[in-house]
């Protein structure tokens, strides 16, 4: 048996969390403040790094490293912990959420061979890694103009849920220096 590799890694990932069926899940307020705590949990307890983010209703995207273990061992864990949390919510939640055909579409796009209903991700997580500083440069502003290119605000610093918003969520969490080599 081959041993895992607990080893911090200098690597710098660009990552896509999607959610099964493109379902809009982050507009919900209270599934949102699920995700970033569960984003803190990581941070502060799987050592996940994260050096900017957006959270987009469909989808949460970021550049991100571990400062401890396997990124996609943390990733998995995060993915585990809020499909439980958010199927909770979307269970027990009150009939304003209008949420009911949100599970369906879970049940029909979630992965083969898990229980029904409790995984709201797909089940591939785009992962890229960024090499050069240019790079993570590039892929930092296109994280900040995406909810810009969505309509959802008019300045990338308007959108609450992004690093490039000043009073951001994860404000305290964030990274600050992005070059991993310095």
């Amino acid at each position: 048996m081959g041993r895992k590799s607990n080893r911090k890694t200098k690597e710098v990932f660009y990552l896509e969390l999607r959610v099964a069926g493109g379902v809009p899940l982050f507009v919900q307020p209270l599934i949102t403040k699920k995700m970033l705590n569960g984003l803190k949990w990581s941070c502060e307890k799987r050592g996940l790094r994260i050096y900017d983010y957006s959270l987009l209703p469909d989808r949460i995207v970021m550049i991100a490293n571990t400062a401890w273990g396997s990124l996609p061992d943390v990733l998995e864990s995060f993915k585990a912990f809020s499909s439980k949390a958010v199927m909770l919510i979307l269970r027990n939640g009150s009939a304003n959420l209008h949420t009911s055909w949100m599970l369906s579409v879970f049940q029909e796009f979630g992965p083969a061979g898990r229980p029904e209903g409790i995984h709201i991700w797909e089940e591939e997580t785009f992962m890229k890694t960024l090499f050069k500083q240019d790079d993570i440069d590039e892929h930092a502003v296109q994280i900040h103009k995406r909810a810009v290119k969505l309509g959802l605000v008019a300045r990338p610093e308007h959108y609450l849920n992004s690093s490039a918003c000043p009073m951001h969520p994860l404000d305290g969490w964030i990274v600050e220096a992005t070059d991993p080599w310095s």
